[in-house]
Order: structure tokens, then C-alpha cells, then sequence
């Protein structure tokens, strides 16, 4: 695990930290061979690149703005796709599922970035990885012992939904003398089985990290007043692993994302994100399930609610009209149907280990000291105050994203090894002032050089060149940011986050469609010549393609314009060339008419089509509060925090609330309590109009139904949907 979610090595290391030798450069694109494209970007590391730099510290390296090095990245994890999908093909699935993991480990970390969500180009490629990744999981038998636990949920998930049967629910046994009650059935003897032989090395390691984290959690879990056995959801949601990532962006041993994380007091900048604190946030998990049973009145369904979101729960239970969790698991989306069953198979063999074939002697348990640190140092100075290494010191504290303690963050509470408390306090009084830092930024103007600079911060020359890491001095460009460490000491300037950015750096694309020939079997190649004004989302939206598809079939690097007059290739299903092959031939009136159509964003809301109840997507935006939106919707603020899982009324921008919207256009009276079975007398058809990003999949999931159902009622052959399709849904 450590090798996926410390990938984001590659990328931040914390300047002033290490010495270390920056990534090599590589050479400019031959534009002869690029014509038709304009760019300039980062080649991907090789594997042994990317081990010496997982073993060495984090990078960072400063640019002038966010956007250089969102592209950059992008690309680095397109070219990492593009190596997963080239590895499939040859049959090398242990290489194959390496570059997955890395890309998606790319993507997960731009999560961090401001806005992130609102990029199209980072949704689209984020979709595309995650999509063609779930597709080859399908294909293999098993996963390799460094497989992400969200490849090996997935895998579980998959062969849970193949290997489905009407008895399956049937308890077998239950025990009840455990906090929460566990029913063993037919799907949780799959997990288990599941478990004992494909998962094995999986759950081993499981078994091991359970020494270390769980006396710790269930100390708190206790405090809490929450089923001590309910800490065996952690292996399910991280595997234990306090950094691990998800393919949605949530975080930690406890996977929260950020507006959750927020509301149970989970804090977090480009310095520290306490959703890694393995302490916070077991306790942030702990009070979250105790709010969720508080809510539904079932441990089950409060399992339910914290893994698909309350809004969700309700749904199914409106649907099935029970509160039982197994007779309303075929209305949950795919992943939380199997996701009781494996927290279950996870708790009853971590309870007997051995009665299940396991002989795993378990880590020694968490023990460590905490101080204060006010100033920003140097993580390897304060690890040598504690009388330890830097590795022990960042398992210790995995919240710290950088080498140092956060800038401008008073009485920072750090671990240290047990006992080295009075060690530490008398070290760390005598650490130089020079040592203790924050940080500023530095735009760099014409005429200056780095030793003026350095002058003028009280700094030396080779500490500047160190921290920005600058090979010469004599090469620094105008306009080009630098960071700079100013002593604790000095009251003149204020400490800065730096913008996490990444120098631009070369590569050469490589040709993807010659690779790929089995990728494109059954396809029909069209030429479509690009006219002024045309950009990749326009052309995928009007062939009915994704704009990473696009980016494969061309070599086209994120970050590069197309130019009008050059040829794009584009590969659709045969059906479709009569539909598709007049568009290269429209008229430039015509073609301007395209340009102008407004972007699925802006198509009526689903809200104006849809006949009798369903659950209604509000995504928040500038200017909203849940009172604002209750009024709009018609029903109260209380409704929707229950639905959502809210704790207070704080919403941001960007959030997604779930309202239930009833045949009248209105909802104070939306489902609590199994009191919704009339809802189930007799069928509500409703008309969904595809949105940008939706998949069939997706859509599935949000109406707790089947894929097979959707392209029964509207006589789909395969599973692609276009924006503005309108889908007819029995729900």
C-alpha cells in the first residue's frame, strides 16, 4: 500500500528538507512530428525513478501559477493510463495494475487542489481511468499483494454480484454477544471465502496493522459509546492504512471526504489533513456511525448511510418498504449492498483469527508522547530532538503532508516515541533560530539575482538554490516564483502556503491507436478536420465520445491547443457512421449553430421532467444556504440534513444534497421509516435526462436498479448514452 499512496512523492517534496537531486529533464517535442498540436510537457518516470524517490523525502517544485501544474499532472497520469492500458494488452497484468493504481493515485492527490471538481478535463480522465480500470479488475482472476483496497472492494464487489442467489440471504448463524449483532449468510460466507484464499496476503496484513491501531480505537470507540467491533470497518474502508486515498477522493484509515471530514471537526490545508490523523479521525468515525444509528435505528443501515450517503438508504427504503437491511440491499447501489457483508466476514474472522486459518502475530500497539512545536521546522531536526528517525516521526504523525510542521500553526500537538518527552524539550530549546522557519513567496523581477535576493531575506545564496532546488545560480528567470524560508525570528514578512506546482519539463507523445489494435476491433474510423472555435469538448460532446478517447486516438497532450485545420481521428461503433460522418461535412453556419449550443450544464433541470417522487441532485452554489434551498424545494432544512447526513446547516459550493421530491413538487413529508410502503403499491415511471458525466452505471446505482432494467425499458443494445437523452426508469 505504501508504494500507491505515497505516490504523490513524486511530486511534493517538502523544500529546505533534503538535497536530493531534482527529476531528470527530457527533450523538447520534435513539433515536426506534433504538428497539429503545441506543447510542452513532463516525461513520466521510470519505475526505478519512482522507487529512489519514494525512498527519499517529498519534491516541490515552484511555478508561476496552479494551472501548469494541474496540466502537468494530468498528463503524467494520462501517460501512466496509457502504459496500464498498453501492459493489458500484452498480457502483463502485474504491470498493467501498477499503472492503473499510479494514475489514479495522480488523480486522487489533484483532489487537493482548489475547485478541482469544476475541471472537465480532470472529471473526464478520472472517469476514463477509474472505468477501464473496473473493466480489467473484471477481466483477471486475482490482484497482486500491492493492489489498493479499493482494486480488491472492487474485485469483491464484482464477483459478489456474479455469484448472486436468492438464498443467499438466509442467516446461517448469528452472534450476538458482540456490540453489533453479526448474520452470517450466504454473501457474507463469499466474503469470507473470498478472504481465505485470493485475499489472503490482504487480510494477513490486516491482521498485523490491527495490533497497532486497534487498542487505540477501541479506547475511543468506547469513550464514544459506540460497538467496539465496528473498528473492523476499518479494515474494510483503508485496509489500515492512515494515507490511503480512494478512487472518490475520500481519505484516511476512515475514508472521509472533505465535507464530512469538516463537519466532525477534520481540518486540513496544503500543509496537514487531519482526515490522516489516525486518532481524529477514529473519533470523527465514531461519532459519525453513533449519528447515523441515532438516525436510522439500525447499526446495519447506519453501516449503509456511511459508505453511499443517507440520502441513499432512504431511497432504498422508500423502494423496498423495510427497514431491514436484506430486504433492501438490492436497492442500495452495488458497492454498499456488499459492503455490510464484508465489514461482517471482516469482524467474525478478526475475532478468530485462528478459527478461520489465520496465524498472524500482530503488530505492538501505538505508544507515543506529544508536545508542542510553534514554529516550522524541519521534520529530521525534530526527529533527531526525539531521539529517532525521520520514517518513525511521519508514521507517527501521518496528518503532515510536507517535511516540517505547518507554518504559522501555534502549539502544533506532534507524537514522538514514548518516554523521549524530556529528550525533545531540552533539544528542541537549543535548536538555532535559523531552523525554525516560516515561509514567504518571492516573484522574481527583472534584474534581480539570486544572491540579492538572498540578501535581502537574510538568507544565504546555496540555502535558496537548496530549497528551490535550482541547479545554478545564474539561470533564474523573471517571472518565476521562489520560496522562501525566513527565520522565526524575523517579523518583516508573513508566512505563505506555496502554490503546489511542478516545473514544466518535455516528453514525447507516443502513438496509441498502432498499439491498440484490439482496443479499436469493430470500430470505424472518422476524420474530423477542426474549424476555429472547436475544442475537445465540443467535438467528444457532438460524437458522442470522451474527451480522454479523444486525447488517446490523437496523442494529444493535456495542455495542447488543436489547431484549426488538422485531423482528428475518432473511432465509434459502426451503427453509428451514417449519424456521425456528416458532421466533418456541415456548413459553417451550421457549424457555428454547434458552437453556440449550450453545455449540458445549462440543460432544464431533470426537476421540470420528471413524473411522480424521486430523489432529486442540488449541487450548492455560490450565495446558497440550506434555508434557501429548503424554500426552493419545499420542505425544510431538517429534511434535508436528514437525508444528507448533516450535523449543522454549513454547506459549501459544490456540495451535492439529495432531496426527495414528491408527486405534489414537494417533500415534507419524504421517507424516515419503513411508514413508506404505500410508495411501493404500484410502479412511478420517470423520465431522467442524461447529464454530462453520467454513465448507465451510475444511473443504475442512483435509482437502485439494474443495468439490464434501464436498457430493457428504453431498448438500449449496449451500454453508451448520450447528453439529452432522455431514459425512462420504472422506479
Amino acid at each position: 500500500m505504501r508504494r500507491f499512496s505515497g505516490v504523490f512523492a513524486l511530486l511534493f517534496i517538502l523544500v529546505g528538507c533534503s538535497s536530493n537531486e531534482a527529476m531528470k529533464s527530457t527533450s523538447v517535442i520534435d513539433q515536426s512530428e506534433k504538428s497539429r498540436t503545441n506543447s510542452i510537457f513532463p516525461d513520466k518516470l521510470s519505475k526505478e525513478e519512482i522507487q529512489t524517490v519514494l525512498k527519499e523525502s517529498r519534491q516541490i517544485y515552484i511555478d508561476s501559477n496552479n494551472d501548469t501544474i494541474i496540466v502537468v499532472l494530468l498528463e503524467r497520469a494520462r501517460q501512466h493510463y496509457i502504459d496500464a492500458i498498453n501492459a493489458q494488452t500484452m498480457g502483463d497484468s502485474a504491470s498493467s495494475a501498477i499503472d492503473f493504481e499510479y494514475a489514479i493515485a495522480i488523480l486522487n492527490e489533484l483532489g487537493y487542489f482548489p475547485n478541482i471538481e469544476s475541471n472537465q478535463e480532470f472529471n473526464d480522465l478520472s472517469r476514463s481511468v477509474v472505468e477501464d480500470y473496473e473493466k480489467y479488475i473484471a477481466s483477471i482472476d486475482s490482484l497482486g499483494a500491492q493492489t489498493s483496497i479499493f482494486a480488491l472492494r472492487e474485485k469483491l464487489n464484482q464477483i459478489a454480484e456474479a455469484g448472486e442467489s436468492i438464498d443467499m440471504d438466509i442467516p446461517k448463524k448469528v452472534i450476538s454477544s458482540t456490540g453489533v449483532p453479526l448474520i452470517i449468510n450466504g454473501h457474507v460466507e463469499q466474503n469470507i471465502t473470498f478472504f481465505q484464499n485470493r485475499g489472503r496476503v490482504h487480510f494477513e496484513r490486516w491482521l498485523y496493522l490491527a495490533g497497532k491501531y486497534f487498542p487505540l480505537m477501541n479506547s475511543i470507540f468506547k469513550k464514544e459509546g459506540v460497538p467496539e467491533n465496528l473498528v473492523f470497518l476499518s479494515m474494510i474502508e483503508s485496509g489500515l492504512n492512515p494515507i490511503a486515498r480512494s478512487w472518490a477522493r475520500a481519505v484516511g484509515i476512515w475514508q472521509f471526504i472533505k465535507g464530512t471530514g469538516r463537519l466532525y471537526g477534520l481540518q486540513g490545508n496544503s500543509w496537514y489533513d487531519e482526515r490522516r490523523d489516525f486518532e481524529k479521525s477514529s473519533r470523527a468515525a465514531a461519532r459519525h456511525l453513533k449519528d447515523l444509528n441515532q438516525e436510522f435505528g439500525d447499526w446495519y443501515l447506519a453501516l449503509a448511510a456511511y459508505n453511499s450517503g443517507a440520502g441513499r438508504v432512504y431511497r432504498a427504503i422508500r423502494k423496498s418498504g423495510s427497514t431491514d437491511f436484506w430486504k433492501m440491499r438490492p436497492y442500495l447501489p452495488r458497492e454498499t449492498r456488499n459492503y455490510v457483508p464484508q465489514f461482517i466476514a471482516a469482524a467474525v474472522m478478526g475475532m478468530d483469527p485462528v478459527g478461520y486459518g489465520f496465524s498472524v502475530t500482530p503488530s505492538d500497539s501505538l505508544r507515543y508522547d506529544v508536545v508542542t512545536v510553534d514554529e516550522s521546522v524541519d521534520l529530521s531536526v525534530l526527529a533527531n530532538c526525539a531521539g529517532t528517525d525521520l520514517e518513525t516521526l511521519r508514521t507517527l504523525n501521518p496528518e503532515l503532508l510536507q517535511l516540517c510542521t505547518p507554518p504559522g500553526y501555534k502549539a502544533y500537538k506532534l507524537r514522538i516515541p514514548v518516554g523521549m518527552q524530556d529528550v525533545f524539550q531540552k533539544k528542541y530549546a537549543n535548536i538555532p533560530e535559523d531552523q525554525k522557519r516560516n515561509w514567504t513567496l518571492h516573484n522574481v523581477r527583472k534584474g534581480e539575482t539570486l544572491s540579492g535576493i538572498g540578501k535581502r531575506y537574510g538568507i544565504s545564496t546555496a540555502l535558496l538554490l537548496e530549497v528551490n532546488r535550482l541547479s545554478n545560480a545564474k539561470k533564474l528567470s523573471v517571472g518565476k516564483t521562489l520560496l522562501i524560508p525566513i527565520p522565526a525570528s524575523s517579523k518583516k514578512f508573513s508566512a505563505q502556503v506555496p502554490d503546489e506546482q511542478v516545473d514544466k519539463r518535455s516528453r514525447r507523445s507516443r502513438s496509441f491507436t498502432q498499439m491498440q489494435p484490439d482496443r479499436l476491433r469493430g470500430k470505424t474510423k472518422l476524420i474530423y478536420r477542426v474549424r476555429k472555435g472547436d475544442t475537445l469538448g465540443h467535438i467528444a460532446e457532438w460524437y458522442e465520445v470522451r474527451t480522454s478517447d479523444l486525447r488517446l486516438w490523437n496523442d494529444i497532450s493535456y495542455g495542447s491547443t488543436i489547431r484549426s485545420g488538422s485531423d482528428l481521428e475518432i473511432w465509434i461503433t459502426k451503427d453509428q457512421v451514417e449519424r456521425f460522418a456528416k458532421i466533418n461535412e456541415i456548413s459553417e453556419e451550421e457549424h457555428q449553430k454547434l458552437l453556440a449550443i449550450k453545455s449540458s450544464e445549462d440543460i432544464s433541470s431533470t426537476k421540470q421532467t420528471q413524473a411522480g417522487s424521486y430523489w432529486l441532485k442540488y449541487n450548492v452554489k455560490a450565495g446558497d444556504n440550506l434555508g434557501k434551498i429548503a424554500h426552493e424545494h419545499g420542505v425544510t432544512p431538517a429534511d434535508i440534513r436528514r437525508w444528507n447526513g448533516l450535523r449543522a446547516d454549513v454547506i459549501k459550493v459544490g456540495q451535492e444534497l439529495e432531496i426527495y421530491i414528491d408527486e405534489n413538487g414537494a417533500s415534507a413529508k419524504a421517507p424516515k421509516t419503513i411508514a413508506l410502503k404505500d410508495t411501493t403499491k404500484e410502479k412511478k415511471v420517470i423520465s431522467y435526462k442524461v447529464k454530462k458525466g453520467d454513465t448507465l452505471h451510475g444511473i443504475a446505482s442512483t435509482f437502485g436498479v439494474s443495468i439490464s432494467e434501464l436498457k430493457q425499458w428504453n431498448n438500449l443494445r449496449g451500454t453508451r448514452i448520450r447528453i439529452g437523452q432522455e431514459l425512462i426508469i420504472n422506479s
